[in-house]
């Protein structure tokens, strides 16, 4: 049998084959620096038909692939540590503007922030948003099924894709197309791929909804003590909440920011209705916090100080947590977390909205029981312990500490088992 990398360089030439020692550490590896990189090759397809052709020699010649979009990813899910193949989507980058449908056909390579400009120029909205997008892709974002700040109006990245093109593990490319709201000829299949983290197939072209800009938007900031304002009722009480992001004082202290509370939060509305919004201005105002409405330079800065918070924590080598408990449980689960941060250093952020803390803990000595303490008030509150960042390598663990997975991890194993029988395709993530 031929070495791997003479068969690809055979098969593919120098041009999509990259072996060199700043390839292999450049795109061997995301963002989470926990696990070594140790691909064998870098291989750079540029239509899906590269793909399926790596697809059966992998298969043929055994050897294994992880799949790799903008390796922004915070768990290992697209690091290859076992001399696998990495299958990088760099050069899919096509994407064009369906004007008849006002939607976007790009291919997988695509980032994020370049989809959503081609939006902005035809005067519509894409609403994935995230700290990454200038780095992310969009096939990426779909393997992850990733959310961000908008989800509570908006959803995550599933709820905007309305066809994908896949390569399955056994090299065959396969269509999958929701065109309609009522369709009842069997599940919508393309839910096999949203979060699958390139363990059942490798997503090369994306068919994605835009939403119309609103008309009217106003952004406001809460300072506060006591997150028990912010109850489930109004949280949920409009569909004209895109946003209510938290920092607390930790957070904006590390941006340099002077706090005299502990938690700062973001409001922002969208709505066509200039009445609406000033309706629930005036419901804001009666809240028992300090309030200020910001103007579009100072909503402008917020965000830029939002998105700097988790480049800063990994500056700091921080240890991520990426929780989720129920809306309703959400300022009970705050309260117990901050009696375990007594004496340590945590920096907490993330999306008050849909109940997704980002908990960083920062201080390197005798983290695991601490890690331990969190996981633990996480399932008090029936919470998840991966709400946007996946499972990858890194956190496979939670299939057996967290009791309520165990069956998923069960079918997730039979699903896997029936697509990818060899294991070809990101065969350590997820599964043990």
């Amino acid at each position: 049998m031929k070495n791997i990398v003479d068969l690809l360089l055979d098969n593919f030439g120098q041009d999509r084959v990259k072996t060199t020692p700043d390839f292999l550490e450049k795109y061997g590896r995301d963002w989470y620096e926990g696990f070594d990189p140790n691909p064998s090759a870098i291989f750079f397809p540029t239509n899906e038909l590269d793909i399926a052709e790596i697809m059966h020699l992998a298969a043929s010649d055994n050897f294994k692939l992880v799949a790799s979009g903008g390796r922004t990813g915070l768990n290992g899910g697209a690091t290859a540590t076992e001399k696998e193949v990495i299958i990088s989507s760099e050069k899919l980058n096509k994407i064009k503007w369906l004007p008849e449908t006002s939607q976007i056909l790009c291919q997988a390579g695509v980032t994020t922030d370049v989809a959503k400009k081609l939006a902005e120029e035809h005067g519509r909205h894409l609403p994935i948003e995230f700290s990454s997008t200038s780095a992310s892709t969009i096939g990426g974002n779909v393997a992850t099924n990733a959310a961000g700040a908008k989800f509570i109006k908006y959803g995550a990245t599933k709820q905007h894709v309305k066809g994908l093109k896949v390569v399955l593990p056994n090299s065959e490319i396969i269509e999958l197309t929701k065109n309609v709201e009522k369709d009842a000829s069997g599940p919508n299949l393309m839910e096999l791929f949203f979060g699958s983290e390139g363990t059942m197939g490798f997503i090369t072209e994306i068919l994605l909804d835009t939403y119309p800009l609103p008309k009217f938007k106003e952004s406001v900031l809460f300072s506060t003590n006591n997150l028990d304002v912010f109850d489930e009722a109004f949280i949920k009480n409009s569909e004209i909440i895109s946003a209510l992001e938290l920092l607390d004082n930790k957070c904006m202290n590390l941006l340099a920011k002077d706090s005299k509370h502990n938690f700062n939060v973001l409001l922002e509305l969208v709505a066509d209705n200039e009445n609406d919004i000033a309706s629930l201005l005036a419901k804001a105002a009666e809240l028992q916090v300090d309030v200020n409405l910001l103007n579009t330079r100072q909503a402008q800065e917020f965000w830029h100080d939002r998105e700097k918070v988790p480049v800063l924590l990994s500056e700091k080598k921080a240890y991520k947590l990426d929780i989720c408990v129920p809306v309703s449980s959400l300022v009970s689960f705050m309260n117990e977390l901050q009696e375990i941060e007594t004496n340590k250093d945590i920096f907490c952020f993330g999306h008050l909205g849909d109940g997704n803390i980002h908990v960083n803990l920062v201080d390197s000595s005798n983290k695991m029981p601490v890690i331990d303490e969190i996981y633990e008030l996480t399932k008090k509150f029936n919470g998840s312990p991966s709400a946007e960042h996946g499972i990858g390598i890194r956190k496979k663990h939670v299939w057996h500490d967290f009791s309520g997975y165990k069956d998923k991890y069960k079918l997730l194993k039979s699903l896997k088992k029936s697509m990818d029988p060899d294991n070809i395709l990101g065969s350590k993530v997820f599964f043990d």
